[in-house]
């Protein structure tokens, strides 16, 4: 799976969680800022990128995830 592709189904997911439309969201600011999604909502989010990806992200590389990028690369990497 492309990038690309990964930063669509990443950001319908986000889309979920979020109150606002994540069309124009920029992906390199900071997670929390770019999303406003607090610490529960981040693992149910987490938690639904898994099982729509089918990969287990450690909570160890979680505090990784400064940026939705970081997220969406991480995602890209695990899927190729």
């Amino acid at each position: 799976m492309e990038n690309s592709e990964v930063k669509k189904v990443f950001l319908d997911i986000l889309q979920d969680y979020v109150e606002f439309p994540v069309d124009g969201v920029d992906t390199t600011m900071a997670f929390k800022a770019a999303s406003g999604v607090d610490s529960y909502v981040f693992i149910e989010l987490i938690a639904a990128v898994e099982d729509r990806f089918g990969i287990r992200i450690p909570n160890s590389d979680l505090r990784d995830f400064n940026t939705l990028d970081d997220i969406i690369n991480y995602i890209a990497a695990k899927v190729a």
